[in-house]
């Protein structure tokens, strides 16, 4: 049998067959009770259907960090944040409450127009498959009854895109393009710690011929915000969007809160899975600084 470790480098109390894994504490984090997230200590391969078990074995080992480490290392970077991010947002002491009991912290952000719907969830998972898990939309859509159709792409990972939302009858569907970019600068400045995604409207006339008739969305922007931090990846989520037509912009906010939960645990959910999906073969995906992320 090989030792599963604990947080203090003690060796866990319950047998762990060697072909499963074995973790260890990483003293570089700055959040004690965390430890490196299993995949750079996973040696031995592992039968497709016996993954998932080894999955959640790890993650039911890995300590969630407390609210006091998450809110430290937001405020390490924090600074940086403001000065450098597109779309900067805050979290407050009771988000990271939320954050330490597992849970999505939500919160509405007042703003002139429209308000801003906010979430967040922290991941022991490695950042780098929670950006494939947003990234790869020719494989996956994070919202049901979404249509996609990339009209643009570069190589730094910009890209303009084409969405259709399906409503229910009697309420028309809704179309809008989106320009999205990365935050290369922002990378650099952090030091490689906080990665960033965001988009903002278009217009009108760049919808693509022959799509079905649907009402343009007059308000659409928000972000990605992916930080290191406490051994894992702290997500956070912001859209601020109005469907326009008889639509109150008071029920758009409120609908885009109901989906925050849903939105930011399918997204780690498929994320936990990346490294069976993004692998050689793929079509290639970048990171904020325009590199080819490696594949698994």
């Amino acid at each position: 049998m090989s030792p599963l470790w604990s947080p203090d480098g003690a060796v866990a109390d319950w047998p762990v067959p060697s072909t499963i894994v074995t973790l260890h504490p990483n003293p570089e984090v700055k959040c004690p009770a965390r430890w490196r997230y299993f995949q750079d200590t996973l040696h031995t391969p592992l039968s497709e259907g016996f993954l998932p078990l080894v999955l959640l074995l790890c993650q039911l080992a890995l300590a969630q960090p407390s609210a006091d480490q998450l809110a430290q290392a937001w405020a390490e970077q924090f600074p940086v944040l403001k000065a450098q991010g597109f779309r900067p947002v805050t979290l407050q002491p009771a988000d990271f409450t939320q954050l330490a009991k597992g849970e999505v912290a939500k919160r509405r952000l007042p703003a002139d127009g429209v308000d801003r719907a906010l979430g967040a969830i922290w991941s022991p998972l490695d950042r780098r498959a929670v950006w494939i898990s947003i990234l790869d939309d020719s494989d996956f859509t994070l919202v049901d009854s979404l249509t996609e159709i990339r009209l643009s792409d570069s190589a730094n990972g910009h890209k303009r895109l084409y969405q259709h939302l399906d409503l229910p009858w009697p309420v028309a569907d809704r179309h809008w393009v989106l320009q999205i970019k990365n935050n290369p600068a922002l990378d650099t400045v952090s030091g490689g710690v906080i990665w960033e995604r965001v988009w903002d409207l278009t217009e009108e006339s760049d919808v693509p011929d022959g799509r079905p008739e649907a009402i343009w969305s007059p308000v659409n922007d928000g972000g990605w915000i992916l930080m290191k931090a406490c051994g894992g990846t702290l997500v956070v989520y912001h859209a601020r969007s109005y469907i326009g037509g008889h639509i109150p912009k008071e029920a758009v906010t409120r609908w885009a809160m109901t989906t925050l939960n849903g939105l930011l645990k399918k997204t780690v959910e498929r994320a936990a899975g990346i490294h069976t999906h993004y692998i050689s073969g793929h079509v290639p995906i970048h990171g904020p600084d325009g590199s080819k992320l490696p594949v698994w």
